[in-house]
């Protein structure tokens, strides 16, 4: 088989646009300055859920938790997923293990000072997977609860009493005591 140079040329120009465009898509460019870009990826959502939507809901829930979750308790899910907006990944290995360590302590202290349950779920490709007791989501809480995916941190509360919020930022336990005090 005899290649011409032009056949010759566009095979190289094919071979190196799908390696251009193969190690575009496999790196994700990560914002990790607190700048206007990173401001615009944190979002707030509330709301309130019938009888009907919470008993659905704490189902899947503790289906996907693989727990039995009480009934008077609020329940509180910290998410850790890669994203393009994430300050924490620049933190060395032992400050990042130190951060996630407070990130636990924190949520637990605030969960039992406000009659909730914790849990920490993180995706396959996160940044904070260090830690033993965090749950691999399935893909659910990826696809129907933390469907936004510009920020690496994020966690929803659901109230016993209906009332909900998803937040999508890094620093947010001030937002959590917040909505968990609030009647």
């Amino acid at each position: 088989m005899k290649l011409s140079l032009k056949n010759l040329l566009w095979l190289f120009v094919l071979l190196l646009s799908t390696s251009c465009i193969s190690k575009k898509n496999s790196k994700l460019r990560t914002n990790n300055q607190f700048n206007e870009k990173y401001k615009e990826s944190v979002k707030s959502f509330t709301g309130t859920l019938d009888a009907t939507q919470y008993k659905e809901i704490r189902a899947l829930f503790e289906k996907e938790l693989n727990t039995t979750l009480p009934q008077d308790k609020n329940i509180l899910i910290n998410y850790s997923q890669k994203a393009e907006n994430c300050i924490s990944p620049e933190i060395n290995k032992r400050k990042k293990s130190i951060q996630i360590d407070n990130k636990i302590k924190i949520s637990q202290s605030i969960s039992a000072q406000n009659n909730t349950i914790d849990f920490f779920v993180y995706t396959e490709d996160n940044f904070d997977k260090e830690k033993v007791n965090f749950i691999l989501d399935s893909g659910f809480f990826y696809n129907k609860v933390f469907t936004l995916h510009e920020n690496c941190a994020a966690f929803f509360i659901l109230k016993s009493n209906g009332d909900f919020m998803k937040f999508y930022g890094e620093d947010y336990y001030s937002q959590v005591i917040y909505f968990l005090k609030k009647k």
